[in-house]
């Protein structure tokens, strides 16, 4: 996990876990609460995932979703199987919460259509926590040299996200009628920066495929997509080795106009140690740039969105397209 920011103590939003069956409660709960924020408690069907999470945070009750849903707390975050989180989206945003959901946040079509129609309805804000992004120092400053015009207009977009498969996976991750497939799972993360860095979330579907293994595990997922200033590919897949110190080599690498920008968060390798590697090349030359002590803000921002009901972390309908492309990637890859 990420070095946590700097509490601000000011900031007093409340907030719920609805689900802590993957990791990224941990990270996102962990976000919130340093940002200044109060957890009013969690609740888990996953006696494992529970006492994973009550070991993190011992001071956090475990209480049953009716209580936290009528606790009067303003953000639920959403957490718990992939296949579930829609309809925890729901029934949150109904007790007039916003919800932070964790990818995938949903997994069929149907679920995305009930989802805007809660949005619409409810007026509750829907996000999806692209941590890829936002928890990247690296990531998040590239994306910053971009708006300053660094590379200028972004013509290219490669995705990389490479994880590692592992043994220790729960039942429901090897079920993707529960978990969603590797295009709806992974590739999120990769569709987010395409739309957010191309200025478009109306992407066209060129090509979208996947490969399984003897198993009939998928093991990668790939895609290409155009729209806005240009296009983009991305690769995600399960075959990190063992030997790399890390879940995942990603990468996000841009190409703009006047220069490319390159973000290495997780690993640099065969160069310097440590994460949160970025390099830049433009008509000055090449930089190298270490973003390990870059600020973290999505948390704070992401506060003051709830409080003032603006959306400067990421809008609503910017989520709902990210997740409306993935599942049409899963749509084309099965119709090969």
């Amino acid at each position: 996990m990420a070095e946590r920011v700097r509490a601000v103590p000011e900031l007093q939003l409340r907030f719920a876990v609805v689900g802590v069956d993957h990791p990224h409660a941990l990270l996102l709960t962990a976000g919130l609460i340093d940002a200044g924020a109060t957890c009013v408690g969690y609740c888990s069907t996953d006696l494992k995932a529970a006492r994973s999470f009550s070991r993190a945070f011992p001071g956090i009750a475990q209480r049953s979703e009716l209580e936290l849903l009528s606790s009067g707390a303003e953000l639920a975050v959403v957490a718990g199987i992939p296949s579930n989180r829609a309809s925890a989206s729901l029934r949150a945003m109904r007790a007039g919460a916003d919800v932070l959901c964790a990818k995938p946040a949903a997994t069929t079509v149907d679920q995305v259509d009930e989802i805007a129609d809660a949005v619409a309805t409810t007026g509750r804000r829907w996000w999806v926590a692209f941590t890829e992004h936002f928890a990247s120092r690296a990531v998040t400053h590239a994306y910053e040299l971009i708006a300053q015009g660094r590379i200028g207009a972004v013509r290219h977009v490669v995705g990389l996200g490479p994880h590692r498969l592992g043994s220790n996976r729960p039942a429901w991750f090897w079920d993707p009628q529960q978990a969603g497939s590797i295009l709806v799972d992974l590739a999120s993360h990769q569709v987010h920066h395409a739309m957010a860095l191309l200025g478009s979330d109306s992407l066209t579907v060129v090509a979208a495929r996947t490969t399984t293994d003897q198993a009939g595990v998928e093991t990668v997922g790939e895609a290409l997509v155009e729209g806005g200033s240009g296009s983009g590919y991305f690769r995600v897949d399960w075959l990190t080795p063992d030997g790399l110190p890390t879940w995942g080599d990603v990468r996000l690498i841009v190409t703009g106009e006047t220069g490319t920008i390159e973000a290495r968060p997780t690993i640099d390798i065969g160069g310097r140690t440590g994460t949160e590697h970025l390099f830049v090349t433009d008509s000055h030359g090449v930089e190298r740039l270490d973003c390990s002590t870059h600020a973290l803000t999505w948390a704070e921002t992401l506060i003051g969105d709830v409080e003032s009901r603006t959306e400067r972390l990421l809008s609503t309908a910017h989520c709902q397209a990210v997740t409306a492309l993935c599942l049409k990637l899963e749509a084309v890859a099965a119709q090969r």
